[in-house]
């Protein structure tokens, strides 16, 4: 029996633009550590993942040491519900691993003084108000649901994104 070898590890940049994104983020950056172990973990998981017996073409990335990416290419076959669950189960694992929350929605993480921070949803009417942060301030859409839109609507000024409610 021959042994195959294993699939080289797939790129998020080599993904479609059609692709589906799932971005979770954390308050912190993340350590060159900890994104070599997401990234390790990801190729293990993706290698693996399936719907329907189908397997998914996936990657799993670190962008702006801040966000976990999973990204899958839906035309060889589309994640169902099952293989959601076992995405989510994927970061839930992670959190815990790696003592840090992904699933945070009440993060917003934006740039400041060139480098990548955040707050609370909360305090962005007051560091708004102190002009910590303006319409112009680059922020993180979370938002966005495709590769393509992740290539060239996830780091937009303020005013761009559903917080402009907050001007």
């Amino acid at each position: 029996m021959t042994a195959t070898a294993p699939s080289p590890i797939k790129r998020l940049a080599d993904l479609p633009a059609h692709a589906r994104v799932w971005l979770y983020k954390t308050a912190r950056d993340l350590s060159n550590a900890e994104q070599n172990l997401v990234r390790d973990r990801g190729f293990h998981f993706t290698s693996n993942w399936a719907a329907h017996g189908a397997a998914l073409d996936a990657s799993v990335d670190v962008l702006h040491d801040r966000f976990v990416v999973v990204a899958v290419d839906e035309e060889q076959a589309k994640a169902s519900g099952c293989s959601i669950d076992k995405s989510v189960g994927f970061i839930k694992q992670l959190e815990h691993d790696l003592n840090l929350m992904l699933t945070d929605r009440m993060i917003v993480i934006y740039e400041h003084d060139d480098k990548v921070t955040s707050c609370r949803l909360q305090d962005l009417p007051e560091l708004l108000a102190q002009g910590h942060l303006t319409a112009d301030t680059i922020v993180f859409d979370d938002q966005v649901s495709t590769v393509g839109d992740l290539r060239t609507r996830f780091r937009v000024p303020l005013r761009s994104t559903w917080l402009e409610r907050y001007l």
